[in-house]
């Protein structure tokens, strides 16, 4: 769970606010298109190659991009100039974290962003705190509200629906993305 959940539930967060979303899958990947295939999201899912037409014929309150994994220094200017809330995901893990440097390290000077930390393990183990306060120290705006490592994620994926929709779980995932939504700078685009 990364990049494509956190674009389709943030999508799915707006659209349940009443805004009207479109989601751009620009990953090539096309996780998202595949997700949002089935026609059960709130929202819709539209690749780089088709958005300008929809967005043509429509007005979106918001427009969710879900990147490719490392993008490009050109796509992240791009991204950078066009967008009202850049986050920067990332998963506990040393590797991922890593990465994370490296793409923010690219960013243009004075880029507003906060990173999400994704995936995060039981609060059993270890690893979800050390990674908040490993970014915390490395100066990072990370958001105060992760999001948990839960089964549901691949449930809701498999079966086109939001995370909310999936019975078994679905719920108590929802719910850290409700708590998310309280967080600037996400509540400052809800309001």
């Amino acid at each position: 769970m990364g990049k494509t959940t956190s674009a389709v539930c943030l999508a799915c967060l707006f659209a349940q606010k009443g805004y009207k979303v479109l989601l751009i899958d620009y990953d090539p990947n096309r996780s998202a298109s595949v997700w949002g295939s089935r026609g059960y999201l709130p929202f819709q899912v539209a690749t780089e190659n088709t958005a300008n037409r929809i967005m043509a014929k429509e007005n979106f309150d918001f427009i969710v991009i879900d990147t490719p994994a490392r993008p490009s220094s050109a796509e992240i200017k791009e991204l950078v100039d066009g967008c009202d809330l850049l986050l920067a995901i990332t998963t506990p893990s040393a590797l991922s974290m890593s990465a994370l440097n490296m793409m923010v390290q690219s960013f243009p000077p004075k880029t507003k962003y906060s990173v999400l930390l994704t995936v995060v393990p039981p609060s059993s183990e270890p690893d979800g705190e050390i990674a908040f306060h490993t970014l915390r120290e490395q100066g990072l705006p990370v958001l105060e509200q992760g999001i948990q490592r839960l089964k549901v994620y691949e449930h809701a994926s498999a079966e086109g629906k939001p995370i909310y929709e999936i019975k078994r779980g679905g719920k108590k995932a929802w719910e850290d993305w409700k708590e998310l939504a309280k967080l600037e700078p996400i509540k400052d685009l809800l309001t």
